[in-house]
């Protein structure tokens, strides 16, 4: 499938709006752009996946696993090795305290969203990977029902999440790791890419459902509603931007964030490491100048992962790909 312009500068808008929620001060909001990495990559599967049942009939449930499997695993376990094996020893050199998880199977497994000790702070990042590699798996169950009644598996998704809230925060279960709280974020990119795939993308319905959606963001303080209507905002703004963006391709700033956007499942895995690095050299350094070091460590960095190791298992897809 064609490369689709913006949607690369969205995942390193994302990323960046995480990374300064974990730098900067008041910047508590940012956190609901892990929402957005949802959408998008909702969005971007459905969108393959219906393109794939139209070109060749079926969805290689397979294939889909070992392409999602090449583009994940590497890195992921790669973090893992390090956090579990190799970084108890330089913290003993450094003299610094580490804590590691209590289970490190959940991490194994995907299911660090359902880890609840006080541990290591860059391994934190992970949950939301665990989040989409559970979403993974139903996404291949149900996916028997894309060609004629995908929207049957979109309304179970919103259903799951509606019950799932109500029964959460009537029981003062946490929300912000499980899974089923994410599930209209995932609905909402399926919804966006049946849309796009079909071609019933009206810029200006578009623009309209953005505004509206943002503004009622201010005034929600039901927090089942608001998360609804975050992950509409979201992507709404995905089929904007979408459309926008091929105006702007030949802007410099568009097209340094479409080539940052490549290396964002770096930049956010390896940021945590970064950030307890740099608070460990320069503690007293002011927020903004340690926040720039971070940064300019941080993306050489993820660019160095991705073209020497993670490129090397990329390559492996097309291995995957019928036809």
């Amino acid at each position: 499938m064609k490369k689709i312009l913006g949607l690369d500068s969205l995942r390193f808008f994302a990323f960046l709006m995480i990374f300064f929620h974990h730098t900067l001060p008041k910047t508590e909001f940012a956190h609901l752009a892990i929402d957005l990495f949802f959408v998008l990559s909702s969005f971007l599967l459905t969108l393959l996946a219906l393109k794939e049942i139209k070109d060749n009939g079926v969805f290689e449930k397979f294939n889909f696993f070992m392409r999602r499997a090449l583009r994940i695993f590497p890195l992921y376990f790669l973090i893992l090795i390090f956090s579990f094996l190799f970084l108890p020893f330089f913290a003993k050199i450094l003299d610094v305290d580490i804590s590691l998880p209590d289970e490190p199977l959940l991490y194994v497994f995907f299911l660090s969203n359902y880890e609840t000790t006080d541990s290591l702070f860059a391994l934190k990042f992970l949950w939301s990977i665990a989040v989409e590699e559970q979403f993974y798996l139903i996404f291949i169950l149900f996916s028997f029902l894309f060609k004629k009644y995908i929207w049957i598996f979109i309304l179970l998704l919103f259903g799951c999440y509606f019950i799932f809230m109500n029964y959460a925060l009537n029981n003062n279960i946490s929300i912000y790791s499980h899974t089923l709280a994410h599930f209209s974020s995932f609905a909402s990119g399926m919804v966006g890419a049946y849309l796009y795939f079909k071609e019933i993308n009206h810029i200006k319905f578009g623009v309209i459902v953005l505004t509206l959606s943002f503004g009622a963001l201010f005034f929600i303080d039901n927090p089942i509603l608001f998360h609804f209507i975050l992950s509409i905002m979201y992507i709404s703004l995905i089929l904007v931007f979408i459309h926008l963006s091929k105006h702007i391709e030949g802007n410099s700033i568009f097209k340094l964030t479409e080539k940052l956007g490549v290396y964002t499942y770096g930049l956010y895995l390896y940021s945590g490491f970064v950030i307890t690095f740099c608070l460990i050299l320069f503690p007293t350094y002011n927020i903004y100048l340690r926040m720039i070091i971070e940064l300019s460590i941080l993306i050489p960095i993820s660019i160095l992962s991705y073209h020497l190791y993670e490129k090397q298992f990329l390559k492996l897809k097309s291995n995957f790909r019928k036809g």
